[in-house]
This record gives structure tokens, C-alpha cells and sequence, in this order.
């Protein structure tokens, strides 16, 4: 049976990404599972390349992006049972913590501030100021080849979360009371510490490259005086040198030339720097 899903063709991609930078693609919004697993299952059959997406925030797409986009945004449902917070993948990271406060939760006031999704949160188990997202999560809903099942023994690290090629539908989070004006003092002090470090307002797709035991690659860049080197409309931002930021006008070859020669100026100090960010 076929299903008739929202479609926007030839959507501008770099209105789905917070560095605002992108070719054109056809993108589709499921509401429901069965829509998901039709959309999944016929570009499977079909072999049309596909990527799930949440909201963007640490995605850079080509400029010359091929294949079909599936946006988890309508799977947005947030709601309280057995005193745990059940949320679906699509929930963005602000309208959780405005949950967590209201209702009384405290324990992921670290991620305020961050523009992702829950879905993309926990797919490279997102984290800051000493917290990550894993360590609150009781068990996830997954979808892989046409079948839902839970997850509860969940095995992640730093930047990698629990999943092993499923889609993400719904995590629940196992947190603790707290009384809210407290939650709200927390998130706020988090929020004026990115202000103060980062280049909050700016078009960027958070920390470019992960760090690795003792090894940061932000300060490494600082210094070696990269701050503020451009290539077209991109540049190392002067704020925080492990942001690249669009200046606008930048395209995706901007930035990963500028990716580029930052890499190979580490491996001329001998260093090894992994992305964090995924480029598509």
C-alpha cells in the first residue's frame, strides 16, 4: 500500500543546517512509524541513498548533496509516565530542558544551548561541562529493517552514542527531582558560560573536531594564531578556534578546505585531528 508523506522537493538544505550552507535535495516529514518504515523500505528497495536527519546542527552538506533527506522533526511528542520523561527523537534540546524545568527534572541543564535535536544528541552522545546525554537515558526505541525494539543495555563513549545503524524514535530519561527555579539557575549559568566562550550567534556547527584524552584541538589551533583565517566565506572563529563559522556566502568547499589546511598543519606538528562534525 503505498503512503502519501509530506515531500518539499529540491528543498534548499542549507535551511536545515545551522551553518546554513548546502545543495538542494528532496526532504520528507513522517508524522507516524508507518510512514518511516515506508519511506525507509522503498528507498531500500529501490537503492536511493537516504539520510536521517534531525536538526542539523552538526551536519555539513556538500554542495553537491545526492540522495533523499527523511527529517525526524514531526516525531516531537514529550510527555511523563512512571516518573520518567518519555521523548521522541525529533524533540529539539530546548523544548526538553523547558520540559525538565516545568516539570521538576534536573540533570541535563548541561545541554542548554545546544540547537540539536534529541535523535542527533544521542547519536553522537552529546556533551558539556561534564555531563553527556547517555548517562541519563534509561532505554531507547529503535527501528532497523522494518522492526521496533527496545534497547537497554546501552554501550557509548565519548561522541558516540548507543546506536548501531537503527533509526532512533523515542529515548527515556531516568532523572532525578529538583525543584525548578534551581534547574533554571543552572541553565542559565550554562547558557552566559557558551555566550561568554562561543560564537553563540553565529552561523557554526558547534566544535569541529573532537578531542582526545589530553589533546584539545581548539587550544592546539589558538596556538598556532589560526584564529580568524579565512578561505571565502568561512573562517576560524575569533571567539573559540574550534568553531568554524559561515561569514556569510560560505560554501561547503569553504569550509572543508579550511578543514583541510588546519588538518594538515596538525599533522605537520604531529597531531591527528577526527571531525566531529558530519559531512555529507
Amino acid at each position: 500500500m503505498k503512503i502519501k508523506v509530506k515531500k518539499i522537493k529540491n528543498a534548499d538544505l542549507k535551511n536545515y543546517s545551522t551553518i546554513k550552507i548546502g545543495g538542494k535535495a528532496d526532504i520528507y516529514f513522517p508524522c507516524n512509524f508507518m510512514e518511516l518504515k515506508y519511506l525507509t523500505q522503498y528507498f531500500n528497495k529501490k537503492n536511493i541513498n537516504y539520510l536521517i536527519l534531525g536538526n542539523g546542527s552538526n551536519i555539513l552538506f556538500t554542495d553537491n548533496f545526492k540522495g533523499k533527506i527523511i527529517s525526524m522533526k514531526n516525531f516531537c511528542n514529550i510527555f511523563i509516565e512512571n516518573d520518567k520523561i518519555i521523548c521522541e527523537s525529533g524533540v529539539g534540546l530546548f523544548q526538553l530542558c523547558s520540559f525538565c524545568a516545568n516539570h521538576q527534572f534536573g540533570g541535563l541543564e548541561f545541554l542548554y544551548g545546544i540547537p540539536g535535536s534529541v535523535g542527533g544528541a544521542v547519536v553522537m552522545n552529546a556533551g558539556a561541562y561534564g555531563g553527556e546525554i547517555c548517562e541519563h537515558i534509561e532505554k531507547i526505541l529503535v527501528f532497523k529493517d522494518g522492526e521496533i525494539y527496545e534497547k537497554t543495555n546501552l554501550t557509548y563513549s565519548y561522541r558516540k552514542g548507543p546506536l548501531e545503524g537503527e533509526i532512533l524514535l523515542e529515548v527515556v530519561f531516568a532523572l532525578n527531582k529538583a525543584k525548578n527555579d534551581e534547574i533554571l539557575a543552572k541553565q542559565m549559568q550554562i547558557l552566559n558560560l557558551r555566550k561568554a566562550a562561543q560564537p553563540f550567534a553565529a552561523l557554526s556547527l558547534g566544535s569541529v573536531f573532537k578531542r582526545s584524552g589530553d589533546i584539545i584541538p581548539a587550544k592546539l589551533i589558538d596556538e598556532w594564531q589560526l584564529k580568524g583565517i579565512k578561505v571565502g566565506g568561512a573562517q576560524v572563529s575569533r571567539k573559540h578556534a574550534g568553531f568554524i563559522v559561515n561569514n556569510g556566502g560560505a560554501t561547503a568547499k569553504d569550509v572543508l578546505s579550511l578543514i583541510e589546511i588546519i588538518e594538515n598543519i596538525a599533522e605537520n606538528y604531529g597531531y591527528k585531528f577526527e571531525r566531529e562534525i558530519k559531512i555529507v
